[in-house]
């Protein structure tokens, strides 16, 4: 059976009689196995599971089985993802076996394998073609029976990690101090932590590591968590939020009043975890993971009083360990109205909100406290606690019988393990015997997780997050994620495709020109020199790019493309070697290395508030790294396509390995950066915003760039023959995009997001807390959409799918007064419009002048992305006459060519005279006009072609207005 029937087929049906499979019933319920972990190496590995699908139809005694598959009564839906072995089924095959059990192989947490199983773990088989006894679970004395089948838990252990790991060190050296000289004394230096070496910059919690951002939230989703006090006479308290969002509708300036500009959600402390007893009123973070934190609260010097609270991505749960005779106090912003104990250990608390939480209190080893402990009315505790004491929002109230079955089981810690194409999260609990973990996930989460939808918590409800919609509860010690990496193993260093032979022999000679441009007066100095990491970064790949056109066109040993080639390896050169004697003036001023936090921060606004944003967009806070270096691992990717010889040098390599290690270090032996900076294992994309604290979390603006960096690490890896850490780099970029169509990118009826704000197509400024329709810096959507689109790598098409495009194009960025000497306009017509329609981009990029094209992308990287993209038209070689009339709605003009179609442009200009325009082939419409809105026209025959048209421009009307007071409206028919 192929391995994408595995993953949808949970089960065998039972045995009818004997041992036979035929007539078999329903699937019997599953349990779970203590043996929950399979080796997985090349001869059993999900993704290249070959078994013949004949075999695996069969039992081992020879007759066919009845599989429960997709859609159907699947053995496993209610027990999420059970593990169910029968030694004797054959082979690893699916079925009933000779001794009437059942054998599903559902291995782990969604695979399938072939290892022996045990007769002891296997279920009868039902006999009389009935489904076998439902399990139910009543977790504690005295609480209600939940409907749904429970599985009985395997060991509290993790797992054992998968085989063939990716997270290896990229290096293990200390930084070259003659190129990042150590340095202390950072603009915002660590607080609250004791956590030793590297510190995570990136984080959710990383707003409570900086003195200025201590009494701000943090975002593990779906919970808000806020450290504070609600009245003076009161200690300090872990507050609990999760509050409604609240929308702000644009106006007619911006996005109109039809769609939603900006949505967050307020942070109001419900219900908060604090004590009677006096604490030092500073909290410290003890423990730092890549998916949480443990976070310590202390009584008085003295005293052995603490609080500890594990905090996770995704808990279900908000707990605190209670130590040193602490008595526990549940608070909350609002007036309690409600406080019942349900049982012991349970109590059901509700405040004048209407917000109701579950309370639960337990031993350390997981088990609910005996009926000596209660709250009063005020939420405090008769009595103090050694042990757990935890809160769960109740949504609905079937909730609360979910909630219990599970809050014995309680998340402690949480190891990343990453295959090819296969990430698991190997939770680590402190629970009594039979309590499973609950955990929530994203939407993209249960699309990836093996078992998907039968690992769902039954009758638990959606609980919303912030701003990615809502979280599912997850039932299992362990996920298994996979994702197919076929795409992102399939980029090259070129956008796929072939231009047409007319569009090849002008690209070629573009080419040339652009290298030559490049080279007289060394003008690209100006582009790779711009002092600042991030432009200068854009003008390396901007030059490169034309360097692989060169080698494209002209081969690898052409003079021209090792010139090129050289022009990197000068720019390089300047970067890693300091003491360079060559022509340096205007590269970036270099990093430091430091050991506060553990990375390489710009030695611009190190010490000084340009840190906080102002110098090269705050890199010296660790701001937007994935961003600026990507751009230079891209680069010397494509040096060292060109020049593999430069793989020995040390030198070289060494500083693309630390721009790497910086951004995305994979190995806890790497002991000079934290592990994967940007990089968000859970939310599975990266946060732009570092150290600098923020009250609406973290954020991302530009998935784009982000795409460039695990683009850049799978080349770079891959010449260098570094496989863990290319194939690191496409699963990486494979669940990235992933994300970025879940979340970012969204097309009509995206189901996280507020229909009124899925209409702006794009997040714009996408923070933990908030969705800002904007960019930092404007709220032009050519800047809010262009920058989802630079730099124009060939990663952009993971996410840039022409149904999305098509979308956003007719909805938004085709109604724009684009203008031809607008930088961003080149970036839309090559992002979007080259993408659905490439000879219409290719014609409007043709008008460009070279100058007006966004300072990363050179003219003739956008025509050959457009022309690769589909059939393009040869470039204009007839002399054209055309008359603009000075009316918006009708057009006429004269041609010596004509054409079957025609594109109409609206400009405005605000001379009123008709002027007659001669275009050559070395002429542009850009020089006579200053604004376009695209709009495409297609005429009723080629003969028709002079025939005077009615123009629909599909402007905004606003736009008309404004146009029309300021100049005349003008329309162009250009007729190639």
């Amino acid at each position: 059976m192929g391995f994408v029937a595995h993953l949808i087929l949970a089960c065998a049906a039972a045995a009818a009689a004997s041992s036979s499979c035929e007539n078999a019933g329903p699937c019997p319920p599953a349990r779970r196995a203590n043996s929950l972990e399979l080796p997985l190496n090349s001869n059993n590995d999900i993704n290249n599971n070959n078994n013949n699908d004949n075999n695996n139809n069969k039992c081992d005694d020879g007759s066919a089985t009845q599989l429960c598959g997709h859609g159907t009564s699947s053995c496993v839906s209610s027990a999420y993802g059970a593990v169910i072995f029968d030694e004797s089924c054959a082979s690893g095959g699916l079925g009933c076996s000779a001794l009437g059990k059942l054998c599903c192989r559902f291995c782990g947490f969604g695979a399938y394998s072939s290892i022996p199983c045990r007769s002891s773990d296997a279920i009868p088989c039902s006999l009389t073609g009935t489904t076998a006894t439902t399990a139910t679970s009543t977790p504690f004395p005295g609480s209600s029976t939940i409907s749904s089948v429970q599985p009985v838990v395997g060991p509290a252990t993790s797992p054992p990690p998968l085989d063939g790991s990716l997270l290896k060190p990229v290096a293990t050296n200390m930084p070259d101090s003659r190129v990042f000289p150590p340095v202390h004394g950072h603009r915002l230096p660590p607080a609250h932590t004791e956590v030793s070496g590297p510190k995570a910059t990136n984080k959710f919690w990383a707003n409570w590591v900086v003195s200025s951002g201590i009494h701000l939230p943090i975002f593990p989703m779906p919970y808000v968590l806020k450290w504070g006090t609600i009245t003076a006479n009161m200690p300090p308290a872990l507050m609990v939020s999760h509050g409604q969002q609240v929308y702000a509708y644009g106006d007619a300036a911006t996005n109109g009043p039809e769609r939603i500009r900006s949505y967050s959600t307020p942070c109001i402390g419900e219900f908060g975890l604090g004590a009677v007893e006096e604490t030092s009123g500073e909290s410290v973070i003890v423990k730092e993971g890549l998916f949480g934190i443990h976070v310590e609260v202390r009584g008085p010097a003295g005293t052995s009083r603490k609080i500890v609270f594990p905090i996770f991505s995704g808990m279900a749960y908000v707990s605190g360990r209670y130590e040193g005779g602490f008595t526990p106090r549940v608070t909350s912003e609002r007036a309690l109205l409600e406080v019942q104990k349900i049982q012991d250990g349970v109590w059901r608390f509700r405040n004048n909100g209407g917000t109701e939480f579950r309370v639960y209190a337990l031993t350390f080893g997981g088990d609910l406290v005996d009926s000596s402990f209660d709250f009063d009315p005020s939420g405090t505790m008769t009595r103090t606690l050694e042990g757990w004491l935890r809160v769960a929002r109740v949504s609905d109230a079937q909730d609360a019988a979910v909630l219990d079955a599970h809050a014995s089981a309680v998340l402690v810690d949480w190891k990343l393990q990453v295959d090819v194409g296969r990430v698991r999260y190997a939770f680590t609990k402190q629970a009594a015997t039979g309590a499973e973990l609950l955990h929530f996930a994203y939407a993209h989460h249960v699309k990836l997780l093996a078992g998907g939808a039968q690992r769902l918590a039954q009758n638990l409800s959606p609980i919303r997050s912030p701003t990615k919609g809502s979280m599912a509860g997850v039932i299992g010690d362990s996920w298994l994620l996979q994702v197919d990496l076929a795409e992102a193993d399939g980029l090259g260093f070129l956008p796929p495709g072939e231009p047409d032979s007319p569009s090849a022999g002008f690209l070629k000679a573009e080419t040339l020109g652009t290298w030559q441009y490049f080279q007289e007066g060394s003008n690209w100095r100006a582009d790779m020199f711009k002092g600042s990491y991030y432009f200068s970064g854009k003008g390396f790949q901007k030059v490169g790019t034309v360097c692989l056109l060169l080698e494209k066109f002209f081969g690898l040993a052409d003079s021209n493309t090792q010139a090129c080639a050289d022009v990197l390896a000068t720019g390089f050169k300047c970067l890693y070697d300091r003491e360079h004697a060559g022509d340096c003036a205007g590269a970036p001023v270099g990093s430091y290395y430091d050991s506060d936090w553990g990375g390489i921060p710009s030695k611009e606004g190190f010490h000084d508030d340009g840190c906080l944003g102002g110098a090269d967009f705050g890199n010296a806070c660790y701001n937007d790294h994935h961003y600026h270096f990507g751009y230079f691992v891209v680069s010397a990717a494509i040096l060292l396509k060109l020049k593999p010889a430069l793989a020995a040098n040390n030198a070289f390599v060494s500083y693309v390995e630390t721009l790497v290690r910086d951004t995305t270090n994979p190995s806890s032996e790497d002991i000079y950066f934290p592990l994967f900076r940007s990089f968000d294992w859970f939310d599975l994309h990266s946060w732009s915003r570092g150290v600098v604290p923020s009250a609406d979390g973290k954020d991302q603006e530009s998935t784009s760039e982000e795409l460039n960096l695990l683009y850049g690490i799978h080349l770079w890896a891959g010449l260098l023959g570094n496989t863990a850490l290319q194939k690191l780099g496409a699963t990486m970029l494979s669940l990235c995009a992933m994300t970025v169509r879940e979340f970012f990118l969204m097309e009509k009826g995206n189901p996280h997001h507020h229909k009124d704000f899925v209409k702006n197509h794009v997040t714009g400024i996408y923070s933990q807390n908030r969705a800002d329709y904007a960019t930092w810096f404007g709220w032009r959507e050519e800047f809010i959409h262009g920058i989802q689109m630079l730099p124009l790598s060939p990663a952009l098409q993971l996410t840039r799918k022409a149904h999305f495009c098509r979308q956003e194009w007719d909805t938004i960025l085709g109604h724009l007064p684009l203008s031809l000497t607008d930088p961003w306009t080149s970036i839309i017509l090559t992002g979007t419009l080259a993408i659905i329609e490439p000879a219409r981009a290719y014609e409007h990029l043709q008008q460009m002048l070279p100058d007006s094209m966004d300072d990363g992308l050179t003219r003739v990287w956008a025509l050959y992305w457009a022309a690769v993209q589909g059939s393009v038209p040869p470039k204009f070689t007839t002399t054209q006459q055309r008359t603009l009339v000075e009316s918006s709605s009708v057009i006429s003009t004269q041609s010596t060519a004509s054409s079957p179609k025609a594109t109409i442009f609206l400009a405005w200009s605000t001379s009123a005279s008709v002027r007659t325009i001669t275009e050559s082939s070395s002429t542009t419409v850009s020089q006579t006009t200053s604004m376009i809105a695209s709009s495409k026209v297609t005429t009723p025959s080629s003969e028709s072609s002079n025939t005077s048209h009615v123009l629909h421009s599909g402007v905004k009307p606003e736009f008309n207005k404004a146009a029309l007071n300021s100049g005349l409206l003008l329309a162009i028919f250009y007729a190639p």
